[in-house]
């Protein structure tokens, strides 16, 4: 399934860098934290997506 999405994702123009999937239980908190803060500062680094907003 996730490379169904990750095709998706190339045909539509995204850079799949913006694309992320990890494993984490619901028992992993602090895991799930360390792995949100780290996306969301990769995704900040590398700027608007280019992709215009639907009317």
């Amino acid at each position: 399934m996730f490379s169904m999405t990750r095709e998706l994702v190339r045909i539509l123009g995204i850079d799949q860098v913006r694309l992320r999937l990890e494993w984490i239980s619901g028992a992993e908190g602090v895991r799930f934290a360390e792995v949100a803060r780290e996306f969301t500062e990769q995704i900040k680094s590398i700027g608007p997506s280019g992709l215009r907003r639907a009317a």
